[in-house]
């Protein structure tokens, strides 16, 4: 008796166990997957090797890099139409993942993620395959190749010497109605369900009429166990090879105000590039761009810097102006945080004769134009600047416009508060040539968190002694009486200054802060943080600090907190 043929489910089943998937990265640029592999003439040194173990593939990936991932789908020889069909169902996605190979600093162990995802691909219809058939002695398979531009983005998390490595996934997806009919639910040469009305056949009433009612729609309509298992099954991935990751291009933007009028809002933007040392790699820089959103760039200086081979170590600088669009009133267009600075950098990485990689930066940040402007002297400029706001002012007499200017009171700038509570309690009564503590107990009122630093500022004595007339001792003082156009003496003479300086008296310290300052790190919205602060007391008397100054070390904003506690000294009794 002959032997039945297996069933269509099982052809499924021997699909997947039979293929493989697997992530390569060849170190040649212009790889082409169909004459690599028609030219492989089938050998390979290692058992558990690459499924293409011919292929030289790279040693270290670059960030910020477009890089080509192949996807390569090897199975056993089958019909063109077979392989249509199952290909149809393939649901694949690539993950590029990044680890530290490095342990760990103790401090850091807790705050870094062990493994972060950079990319993450999956293939569509639009991605059209290679497919090459290649039959040998002793091996027929099919190799399908995808290709996927994958960029390489840096993590978020900190890591020590990372690596990446590509984890592809693919699964069999259910086939479509017409298949489940055909393939999966009624393979041929199977009988048929059970007639649960069959045995209403004989009952005269029907007059020749057979029901039938399949047990298949009373029951529920499902894959058996074997053939969801079948469906649900993963493919089977190769060889998972580990690359070193490392940046091509390091950059900073640093800004400095320009020295021009106050209603010039214009600041000057340093670019510094720099070829990174530790890849040994020379590289091209094909393209940069600096754009602002809201404003006009301006290059300064000339780009010697584009199509230029530079070595590993070179620092390269580049000059911008970047001036903002301004409102009515003088001030920028789209507020503190509305310019947005785009910085845009194309590279090209010549690691070798073959392998010559793009890096594509893109990078954006939030620049404040007004940070060192006063707000009411930058309106007050604008409106003396702008002949609009002139001619719409029609002319006054003398006493109209000095009572007008006597009204006006000038703009108080803004300043943004810190929101930071901070109570200071000390003792009531403190003995001269003993140490004291202040106890200074602060609180984050604010939404986000904040690195402070807490100074005692001093009381200093201030001198109001004003500085009496006196005849200037420089080179001018001889000047000739009979001249037509005599000169005045000097208002303030260096001279003067020096004496005043040296004969100044050195007051003595009465009330000496033991505590430099307080640094608070990274104090969370609602948290709190209690300190201490050292004093003491070298002189009898009622006491006092000038104030104590907050700063936040992220924005450089100061707050003097000048209500204090007085410090009362008393001398030490006699024994």
């Amino acid at each position: 008796m002959a032997t039945l043929p297996e069933a269509q489910p099982r052809g499924s089943a021997e699909f997947v166990e039979s293929s493989i998937l697997e992530a390569v990265i060849p170190s040649d640029s212009e790889f082409d997957v169909s004459d690599e592999i028609s030219s492989w003439d089938g050998t390979s040194e290692e058992e558990n090797a690459s499924v293409l173990p011919f292929l030289a593939q790279r040693q270290v990936l670059l960030f910020d890099e477009l890089l080509p991932v192949y996807i390569v789908f090897r199975t056993p020889v089958m019909e063109d139409a077979t392989l249509t069909g199952y290909l149809a169902r393939l649901a694949i996605n690539v993950e590029a993942i990044a680890f530290s190979t490095a342990p760990l600093p103790e401090a850091d162990v807790k705050g870094s993620p062990p493994k972060e995802v950079i990319a993450s691909e999956t293939i569509t219809d639009a991605v059209k395959p290679v497919i090459v058939r290649r039959e040998v002695e002793g091996s027929a398979h099919i190799y399908v190749v995808w290709k996927l531009e994958t960029f390489i983005s840096r993590p978020r998390g900190r890591f020590h010497k990372p690596a990446v490595y590509f984890q592809p996934t693919a699964f069999l997806k259910p086939a479509g109605r017409k298949s489940v009919l055909e393939d999966e639910y009624l393979p041929s040469r199977v009988p048929t369900a059970l007639n649960l009305l069959q045995s209403f056949e004989s009952d005269p009433a029907l007059v020749g009429i057979n029901p039938r009612l399949s047990a298949l729609r009373i029951n529920k309509i499902a894959p058996s166990a074997p053939v969801a298992k079948e469906l649900t099954r993963p493919i089977r991935t190769g060889q998972r090879r580990l690359f070193r990751a490392l940046p091509a291009l390091i950059w900073r933007v640093r800004y400095s105000k320009i020295q021009t009028a106050i209603n010039d809002m214009s600041l000057m933007a340093s670019l510094d590039l720099e070829v990174a040392y530790i890849t040994g790699c020379r590289l091209t820089i094909n393209d940069v761009r600096l754009s602002l959103r809201g404003g006009d760039v301006k290059a300064l200086s000339d780009k010697d810097i584009i199509k230029h081979i530079h070595k590993p170590g070179d620092q390269l600088t580049s000059l911008y102006k970047i001036t903002p669009e301004l409102a009515v009133d003088g001030t920028p267009l789209l507020g503190t945080e509305g310019h947005l600075l785009t910085l845009e950098i194309k590279a090209k990485v010549l690691v070798s004769d073959e392998c010559q990689p793009l890096v594509t930066i893109g990078w954006q940040t939030a620049v404040d134009f007004s940070a060192e402007q006063n707000s009411a002297l930058v309106k007050a400029a604008h409106r003396l600047s702008n002949p609009l706001t002139h001619a719409a002012k029609p002319p006054a007499s003398d006493q109209a416009s000095v009572h007008e200017s006597e009204g006006q009171q000038p703009e108080k700038p803004h300043d943004t508060p810190i929101q930071v509570t901070l109570t200071i309690s000390g003792p009531p009564q403190v003995t001269v040539g003993e140490m004291f503590n202040w106890n200074v107990f602060i609180v984050n009122r604010s939404d986000k968190t904040r690195k402070l630093a807490a100074i005692v500022i001093p009381r200093r004595r201030r001198d109001y002694e004003r500085q009496r007339p006196l005849s200037s001792a420089s080179s001018i003082a001889g000047y000739r009486a009979d001249r037509k156009d005599p000169v005045a003496n000097a208002v303030v003479d260096e001279n003067v200054i020096y004496a005043k300086q040296k004969n100044a008296r050195t007051e003595p310290a009465e009330l000496i802060c033991l505590t430099t300052d307080i640094r608070i790190g990274h104090l969370a919205p609602g948290a709190c943080y209690t300190a201490d602060l050292k004093f003491l007391a070298l002189s009898a008397g009622v006491l006092s600090i000038d104030a104590v100054r907050l700063v936040d070390l992220a924005t450089n904003e100061t707050s003097d907190i000048r209500d204090v506690p007085t410090i009362v000294a008393v001398e030490k009794e006699a024994p």
